[in-house]
Formats: C-alpha cells, structure tokens, sequence
C-alpha cells in the first residue's frame, strides 16, 4: 500500500497555486522630495513612466498660481524614456521649484501622451505665457483647473498623476513628512488646501493623523 502511495506521488504530483502577478506600475507616477515644506526651500520632482513618450509637469502654488515645471521651454522637445525615473530640473540645473511665501497646499501634475502637446495658445514670444496660464482661477479647485490645461494642451489620450504637498510655516513640520507612526495634532486638518496647527491658527480640538506618503491620483483622459 504504501509503495502504490508513493507511486501515486510521483504520477500525479499535488498542485501549485500559482503566485499573484506582480502588480503593475502605474503609466506615470510624479514623486516630490517631501510631503511637508518650509517656504522658500527648494523641491525635488522626479518622474517615471512605463513607456516612452512626451511629458508634461504642471504645478499649482498654495496661492493659485501655475507654472509649467517641464518643458523648460515650449520649444523643447519633452519628450522621457519609458522605464528610467527622470528628475524635473529648472534652469541653471537647479532643483525644480522654489516653494512659495504662502502657507497651504500646492499640487504637482504629471501627464504623459504620445503625442506631442500643443503649446501655441500658451506662448509667447518662444517663451510660456503665464498670463494665459493663469487665465483661469485656480483657488476653488486647482485639480481639475489643471486638468483642464491639460486637456487643452493635449492632442489625445494621456495618463496622468497628481502629488500634493503643504506649505507650513514651521520647517519642524518636515519631521512628519513620509512614513511614521501615529502623532498627535492640535487643531483641524482639512484634506485641502493645508492645515492649522497649534503653532498658527484656530485650535478645533484633538485628532490623531496617521500620514501614508505622498497623496496621488492618477488616471488617464481623453
């Protein structure tokens, strides 16, 4: 019986579950150097996508303004390389912005498309028109106002993610940027465009905020 047994096992050996595919990266994925800045410190963009194709890198300050990050120029080529992280740099080869003076919430968009965008009704000059740029008010919902610019930059389909990051008034806030434990805040934390904390602003009472890294959302449009 047990020689049939084991004759059995070698036949008809048991089944394997198969492992879980391994997830997928999104198409593009934008990633800042931090979550929390003090004003005038400099941020770090980086970008990677799946594929090769033309990218474009939007950002709205915590006061409404918007400025493109990449392209440099809207001359250049802007075009990045499927697979590899790519850093934003401005000019000078510096790093990609300077926060601003103003306390709050800024976003950074990234889209990738393959097609070239179209820039003509935001230049100026071989230079971008800011004036065109800041044509619509982007305070009420910066999301979809850069959506929106996107949309009009875009000859078809693109993929695009969405980071967020806070201006505070303290550079001790960088301490609880990324991946912590659980701490202890004083005062209403609103999901945009920032916070008030014990520091500067009106006190609402206790909450414990569990931070999970940079916010995204992304999706594709078309």
């Amino acid at each position: 019986m047990t020689v049939l047994v084991f004759a059995a096992a070698l036949l008809f050996p048991p089944a394997v579950a198969a492992a879980p595919a391994a997830r997928a990266d999104p198409p593009v994925r934008v990633k800042l150097s931090d979550d929390f800045y003090a004003r005038g410190e400099r941020a770090r963009v980086k970008v990677k996508t799946d594929r090769d194709g033309y990218l474009l890198v939007l950002q709205a300050d915590p006061a409404g303004r918007v400025r493109v990050l990449y392209p440099l120029d809207p001359t250049d080529e802007g075009t990045i390389r499927g697979g590899k992280e790519f850093e934003v740099r401005s000019r000078g080869d510096r790093e990609a912005f300077t926060v601003s003076d103003r306390a709050g919430g800024g976003i950074v968009l990234a889209a990738i498309a393959d097609q070239p965008f179209r820039f003509e009704e935001f230049t100026r000059n071989g230079h971008w028109d800011y004036r065109a740029l800041a044509a619509r008010n982007v305070e009420p919902d910066p999301e979809a106002a850069l959506l929106e610019l996107v949309d009009r930059m875009a000859a078809g389909p693109y993929d695009y993610d969405l980071a967020h990051y806070t201006v505070s008034n303290r550079a001790y806030s960088r301490r609880y940027a990324g991946w912590h434990g659980p701490y202890w805040r004083w005062g209403w934390y609103p999901p945009y465009p920032g916070y008030w904390d014990w520091w500067y602003g009106p006190r609402f009472g206790a909450t414990i905020i569990i931070p999970f890294g940079h916010r995204h959302e992304w999706g594709r449009r078309w």
